[in-house]
């Protein structure tokens, strides 16, 4: 049996599936609050255990985060300090994260840059949904976040396009809405649910469902949600047609049972779990492994490496003493003929070198790393940088930034993009900074600033 859990903010989640056929039979849905969850569940592990062969988890919305982010083409280890760096200044630097490419896009000047999908999942979280499964016969081979397994569903319902989707597991205390727009995860948020709603028609949770998605069609202008998907335990027909009638929105029923079977017979759908039981583990790209894992999993493959290597050097002494008894003067001669190759090929490997530096000189371009490094010491607290550009003129990196400062009033946001300037030009690695425009927006101020890089005229 594969059994999924979703832990969510105050409730666990949890099925058992068995693979019949060419479909997947849903034969086990549980549900366990947080406050009972460390003695209940364990009871449940330990006299299930001999039916599990598998664990997938997938962590709360409020533990994890989402985040597309658009940087130059670097190489993949400057790419990645590119991208950790970003994800320190969003979310702080308590997350595991990973990211997958969706595409390449061609900036003014025919420069190249990466579109990347990031997801992170709280470490100590990790760590702690690891530590439930320390007595256990089997240890979760997947931990995920709760919108990534969610993608594996809707993906397998086909209904992943271009067109923006809201799906909405709707379940007391908490609803989870989760936006796609192809393969990007766009916004996830937790709602509160209440046991019983008075009046439909002013329901507050249809009406918290519709404030997110008037804020999706805020933060995205072009763009609408124009197809729901609700599922969940708590899910009323009022509610749905609420918000059928507030967006004008298509209702896209949701039916598990079209590639589950033994649905008719489950009390609880949970589709994070259902996504989980989709999930192909080769396919993913954010599957995670707490770090406490990652190490003991580094001393065992260092254990076996060091045995493999003690194993290599005893065969080896064994073969150099048996040659030396068959022919001492051939070994001469052989160590005569490596000695002699060697030499040829650290003459070809220092022209090599030479070559290599040379073009290095020659296509050298400046450390991406370093500028963003630089560039997130220089942003103070309440601004936030929209564009950030370099280009080459005449053999000097010439750039220009454009940001929103976000003080309490006016004047701190102008203080503000003030420090951002003063901070720039005291860099050591920017010279000549100054503010080229500056626009007052209700309290927020945005600005423009120009720069030069100290260094990249190779």
């Amino acid at each position: 049996m594969l059994l999924c859990l979703d832990f969510a903010s105050k409730k666990a989640k949890l099925i058992g599936v068995e693979r019949e056929r060419e479909k997947l039979k849903v034969v086990l849905s549980l549900e366990f609050s947080i406050a009972e969850l460390g003695e209940v569940f364990g009871e449940f592990l330990k006299s299930s255990s001999a039916d599990i062969d598998e664990i997938r988890v997938s962590g709360a919305l409020e533990n994890s985060f989402h985040q597309v982010f658009t940087v130059p083409d670097l190489k993949k280890k400057m790419l990645r300090q590119a991208l950790e760096t970003e994800v320190i200044k969003a979310f702080g630097n308590g997350y595991q994260f990973r990211q997958e490419e969706l595409e390449e896009l061609i900036a003014p000047g025919n420069q190249v840059t990466r579109k990347l999908m990031t997801a992170g999942l709280k470490i100590e979280t990790l760590e702690k949904l690891s530590g439930m499964f320390a007595d256990s016969r089997v240890r979760p081979s997947l931990y995920t976040t709760y919108p990534m397994a969610l993608q594996a569903l809707v993906r397998e319902m086909e209904i992943l396009t271009e067109k923006p989707l809201a799906f909405m597991e709707i379940d007391y205390p908490t609803s989870r809405v989760v936006i796609f727009k192809g393969r990007e995860i766009r916004l996830t948020r937790e709602l509160p649910v209440a046991k019983e709603e008075k009046d439909p028609d002013r329901s507050a949770l249809a009406m918290d469902i519709y404030r997110t998605l008037l804020f999706y069609s805020d933060t995205f202008p072009d763009e609408q949600v124009s197809r729901l998907v609700f599922a969940g335990g708590s899910t009323t027909e009022e509610t749905v047609e609420n918000l059928r009638r507030k967006t004008g929105a298509e209702i896209i029923p949701f039916l598990p049972g079209a590639f589950f079977e033994g649905m008719e017979e489950i009390p609880y759908i949970h589709p994070g779990c259902l996504g989980l039981a989709l999930l192909k583990p080769e396919q993913l790209s954010f599957g995670y492994v707490p770090l406490s894992v990652q190490e003991r999993r580094k001393i065992k493959k260092t254990l076996l490496v060091s045995s493999c290597a003690s194993v290599a050097v005893l065969l080896l002494l064994a073969l150099v003493i048996s040659r030396l008894a068959l022919s001492l003067q051939n070994l001469n001669a052989y160590h005569s003929g490596v000695k002699g190759e060697i030499r040829m090929k650290e003459e070809t490997l220092k022209h090599l070198a030479l070559e290599f530096i040379s073009q290095s000189i020659e296509t050298s371009q400046p450390s991406w790393s370093e500028v963003f490094q630089e560039v997130a010491v220089a942003v103070p607290p309440g601004v936030a940088l929209k564009t950030l550009t370099l280009k080459k003129v005449k053999k000097v990196w010439r750039g220009e930034a454009s940001g929103v400062a976000d003080g309490f009033d006016e004047i701190s946001s102008l203080l503000l993009a003030e420090e951002a300037q003063t901070k720039f030009a005291h860099s050591p690695l920017f010279r000549g900074a100054r503010m080229t425009e500056k626009e007052v927006r209700g309290k927020q101020v945005e600005f423009k600033l120009t720069y030069q890089l100290q260094r990249g005229d190779g």
